[in-house]
């Protein structure tokens, strides 16, 4: 039986009474939605109705951007208007932005986006570029163009750095920054294009983190300034708002992997307070940057017994909540360690503080980046700093590849056949991060490596022990134990427990013997690229409410009659991916998999996001459970639409 049982009505609020009007097809044919012979050309989809459908028309186009900003940064612009800036308001209308920038005059690249805030990269230092930001609404259509320019500028390095990395050198990135992950999920690379100059971080860990190390230790001065401050870590990166979680720890000892038990949850924030993590070991400061759709938040977290001062932190000294993070936009978080408290600014602004007092003159810093469950997530880091006591880099080496594995302590201990001596090296440390799944004694602990057995101790003393949490430790290797096999310099480890023990991950680190003549790590010749992700439409949510536009009882068996299909495009969400959104093409509604309505929103160029509300009489509809399905159809052929679902149960009055 043909579907000419639903009538769809849109409108802002849409009550249905009356009788429901009836309207002819305006598109027929097999699929009106139209690609090129084997997809290479764009979707274009045809405003299509079933009988007793009604296609919502669009009303007046956006109002423009009132004001724009365009601020200039080393290889980047970033650009600002709407609720951006202080005291800005939304344009009218605006469902979504388009973004367009060239060279002088030239206009060349294009972007859409669903905030007021975007950052353009790969840009040349002292050229002008002309910015035009025009609004677009939930039917494509754009309001005039407003625009600005600007000229990129390299970062002036203001502050007395005891270290600070840029970026911009291949050879010093390969040299003193090691990435660690539970596995093989992440990579670490330079960037390329609109990354050039940075430090592109990709991870597909699910929920776990890609933790980043400079070699170079964070030291803190002897004498506090006259504020008291004793010495600051500056990091500049878009991980705050690309990546789900993005942390900097300050940990007392020779770590390369933190994991933390504590989770974020939305609105727990206490920005004045430090909360406690008892997975971290002793003397850890966290600072913890977490991305919600709609809110951000910053919290330092702690171990339990982490000494704390009388300074008194006034609640009104940092906002009780943060906005949303901005997405795939330079961010410089600071986390800066006084006599009495420590405080975290975020774009010079105090977000959080805590009256912490450290009992450590040296610190490894490690960033983390979280990913969001699913997919791949890319973030970029700008720059690294240290203010504080003079510091240095340890020299650059090319270290040994591990091979690391488990074993009992009971198996004999054999130096491994054709073994060879690396007899520039003194010694090393080998750095394991461990995780417990039940009683796992320290003095149990060995590791089996070139031929010996030598024992385990913790990187940070004190560090216990707690089942289900990870865990640091390390192994002093002798130079006799720094014996390889192969063409690649394997170093064989196997670490012995009888115990429930899992080994989320292993680094090490070699001394090369005075006067020895080592080769430092160099970049490939050809390294990897670092892909862009492509971008995505935006998620479609669809909810039912009754002919009024009020929400349904929850669980609820409805009666024929009529109904509101509320859809909304969530931007946002779908931005982080790529930070930029596909072009959409239009919208499907199928009913128990049947088309009922297309909708296109190119009026006059690509959709970005938007919402709808339709009307359905459900009166011809039989009793039974009853599925509504949304897409987000995309211009790209290459673009996999996006879906959202509705059921309902229909049963008699």
């Amino acid at each position: 039986m043909e579907r000419r049982r639903l009538a769809i009505l849109l409108g802002a609020v849409v009550v249905l009474v009356g009788a429901v009007a009836v309207l002819r097809a305006t598109g027929d044919g097999p699929d009106p939605v139209r690609q090129g012979s084997r997809g290479t050309e764009p979707r274009h989809l045809e405003r299509f109705s079933t009988s007793g459908v009604i296609l919502p028309n669009p009303s007046g186009p956006p109002a423009p951007v009132s004001v724009l900003s365009v601020e200039s940064g080393p290889r980047q612009l970033l650009v600002r208007w709407g609720s951006s800036l202080a005291d800005g308001v939304e344009p009218a209308g605006a469902a979504g932005y388009e973004v367009r920038w060239g060279k002088g005059r030239e206009l060349e690249h294009t972007r859409l986006v669903s905030r007021s805030l975007v950052q353009l990269g790969g840009l040349e230092n002292g050229a002008e570029y002309r910015v035009e930001v025009r609004s677009v609404d939930s039917f494509g259509q754009r309001s005039a163009a407003v625009g600005g320019t600007g000229r990129p500028e390299p970062y002036v390095l203001r502050e007395p750095w005891s270290y600070v990395e840029e970026f911009d050198d291949a050879r010093t990135i390969a040299e003193n920054w090691r990435l660690s992950q539970r596995g093989s999920c992440g990579t670490a690379l330079p960037g390329e294009g609109e990354d050039a100059g940075r430090l592109v971080i990709t991870g597909n860990c699910g929920s776990e983190p890609a933790v980043l190390r400079p070699r170079t230790p964070f030291r803190l001065a002897q004498t506090p300034q006259a504020n008291g401050e004793l010495g600051r870590a500056v990091v500049e990166t878009d991980g705050s708002g690309t990546a789900q979680q993005f942390t900097i720890d300050l940990v007392p000892g020779p770590v390369d992997l933190v994991l933390g038990n504590v989770k974020e949850v939305e609105g727990s924030t206490r920005p004045t307070a430090a909360q406690e993590d008892q997975s971290l070991p002793p003397g850890t400061v966290r600072l913890r940057a977490t991305s919600f759709s709609h809110s951000g938040a910053a919290q330092l977290l702690v171990p339990p017994g982490t000494p704390r001062s009388s300074a008194v932190i006034d609640p009104r000294s940092v906002p009780a909540a943060l906005p949303p993070m901005p997405i795939s936009v330079r961010q410089r978080w600071e986390v800066v360690v006084y006599t009495d408290r420590v405080e975290v600014l975020r774009d010079k602004q105090p977000v959080a503080a805590a009256n912490i007092v450290v009992g450590w003159r040296e610190a490894t810093m490690l960033l983390g980046f979280t990913g969001r469950g699913t997919g791949q997530t890319r973030s970029a880091v700008d720059l690294v700093g240290f203010l504080g006591a003079p510091t240095t880099t340890p020299p650059a080496v090319t270290p040994p590849r591990l091979n690391w594995s488990q074993g009992s302590p009971s198996a004999s201990v054999e130096r491994p056949a054709g073994a060879r001596q690396l007899t520039e090296f003194s010694g090393g440390q080998l750095r394991l991060g461990l995780l417990s799944r039940g009683t796992v004694r320290l003095d149990k602990l060995t590791v089996r490596v070139g031929g010996l057995r030598l024992p385990v101790r913790m990187a940070v003393p004190g560090t216990e022990i707690i089942p289900g949490a990870g865990f640091p430790v390390v192994v002093d290797l002798p130079k006799e134990a720094l014996a390889v096999v192969g063409e690649q310099n394997t170093l064989n480890v196997v670490v012995e427990n009888d115990g429930p023990l899992e080994i989320v991950q292993a680094g090490i680190e070699v001394v090369p013997e005075p006067g020895a003549r080592v080769a430092p790590p160099t970049p490939p010749p050809s390294r990897p690229v670092t892909r862009r992700n492509k971008p995505v439409v935006a998620e479609p949510r669809a909810e039912l409410l009754d002919a009024a536009a009020k929400p349904l009882t929850p669980g609820k068996t409805l009666t024929r009659g009529r109904v509101v299909l509320e859809v909304e495009l969530d931007g946002p969400v779908a931005q982080i991916v790529a930070g930029e959104l596909a072009p959409l093409a239009g919208l499907e509604v199928l009913v128990d998999n049947e088309r009922v309505a297309r909708l296109p929103t190119t009026a006059q160029g690509p959709g970005v996001a938007g919402r709808w509300r339709f009307g359905l009489s459900t009166g011809e509809l039989p009793f039974g459970p009853h599925t509504i399905e949304v897409r987000a159809i995309g211009v790209n052929p290459e673009t996999p639409p996006a879906q959202a679902f509705v059921s309902f149960l229909l049963g008699p009055a």
